[in-house]
């Protein structure tokens, strides 16, 4: 059942051993190029809705499966904490929160890491190492009784779309740890985990705790260099000023106890606007990715053939699982590309981008060269334009 792969990629030689079926891993991921000589590859997921356009049920799917895996080893924790990984996971996380909550009616907090600086809000300091952008925050809770689980669990429930060596995780717990010494339960959930036994060894010696992983894909892999391939540095990095002013609502950043508000407001002016069956594509900016999945899951009500995705500031470079790529400054005022990959325009009817910032201009200026509609979400709220 398990294969072995070798990818040829400009910046070096990839080398895959996985242990589960082939034909799972082809349609689940894919491979590129990074501009990041610090790490010159990425697993292009297929089903996260990121770098790759996705059906919602895909998602949905890989929620379910890794739920469903959690349950297995986990069903009775008073004080549970779900952390969604920034950017490429925001959506994971949520998603895979949002479907324990059906399925055990238990209650639990949700966090996700975050790029964007917060004044005047504590966080817990960490960095991503081989990340093209290595600065994160995990801000405390805002709300008193979420920031009491928060500070107290006794389960913490990890997810990310694909962890290569654990280091992240290793460097997040111990952080973590400072402010809650109690804790006594570390499940990493993951689509892909590439860590061998000797890097999830090094976690649980680093962080002194067990450390139980769960994955979709496991396997192991190799990364040689092409020593002849020139990098061109790409500035990834926040500019660290307060992003307050830009961000309305919460929907995890300062921490959640609850199901994110339903949609309301003006859908029924946004469905009007687009023909019967129409094939649409949902875009979501930056971390607000799992939005877009929530708007794409209610067009589909109505018959529309929905596809999610998300901008981001990943630098990718064109080729293998990258056929196009369409570059913008970010909406998120830190004055950096991105990017939005695969999305080939003439495939869709129509493009909706949802976003949670202010209407920036530089926000404008990508709605606009993708004809694109664009809709607002405040707490649930939908603002149609």
């Amino acid at each position: 059942m398990s294969f072995s792969k070798t990818i040829s990629l400009p910046t070096g030689s990839l080398s895959i051993q996985i242990n589960e079926s082939e034909n799972l891993f082809n349609q689940t991921i894919d491979f590129a190029a990074r501009n990041n000589p610090k790490r010159g590859f990425l697993f292009v997921s297929k089903v996260l809705a990121k770098h790759y356009p996705c059906r919602p049920a895909q998602m949905r799917a890989s929620y379910t499966d890794l739920v469903n895996k959690l349950l297995r080893i986990e069903t009775g924790s008073k004080k549970i904490i779900f952390i969604g990984m920034a950017e490429t996971a925001t959506a994971l996380g949520l998603g895979v929160y949002e479907t324990w909550l059906n399925k055990t009616q238990q209650q639990g907090i949700y966090c996700q890491t975050t790029r964007y600086f917060l004044d005047n809000q504590p966080f817990v300091d960490f960095e991503e190492a081989h990340s093209h952008a290595t600065g994160f925050y995990l801000y405390l809770p805002k709300k008193k009784i979420v920031r009491e689980v928060f500070n107290s669990a006794d389960t913490l429930v990890l997810i990310d779309d694909e962890i290569s060596t654990g280091n992240t995780f290793a460097n997040l717990i111990n952080a973590y740890k400072k402010l809650n010494p109690s804790l006594k339960r570390v499940i990493v959930l993951s689509l892909l985990n590439l860590t061998n036994e000797q890097a999830r060894n090094k976690v649980a010696v680093k962080t002194e705790i067990a450390v139980e992983w769960l994955s979709i894909l496991s396997g192991q892999f190799e990364f040689t260099s092409n020593p002849e391939f020139n990098f061109h540095a790409t500035l990834v990095e926040s500019n660290q000023q307060c992003k307050k002013y830009l961000l309305n609502g919460d929907y995890g950043r300062l921490g959640i106890n609850q199901y994110l508000p339903s949609l309301t407001g003006q859908l029924d002016k946004l469905i009007t606007r687009f023909q019967p069956k129409a094939k649409i594509l949902v875009l979501g900016t930056g971390e607000f990715i799992y939005h877009a999945y929530l708007v794409a899951v209610e067009l589909e009500k109505y018959q529309f053939k929905t596809y999610v995705q998300s901008t981001t500031r990943s630098p990718l470079l064109m080729g293998d699982a990258i056929v196009s790529c369409v570059t913008f400054q970010d909406n998120y005022k830190d004055d950096i590309s991105n990017y939005l990959y695969n999305a080939e325009m003439n495939n869709y009817d129509a493009i909706i981008v949802v976003y949670e910032t202010l209407k920036t201009t530089e926000l404008t200026h990508l709605i606009k060269r993708l004809s694109a509609a664009s809709v607002k979400i405040t707490n649930g709220t939908v603002s149609f334009s």
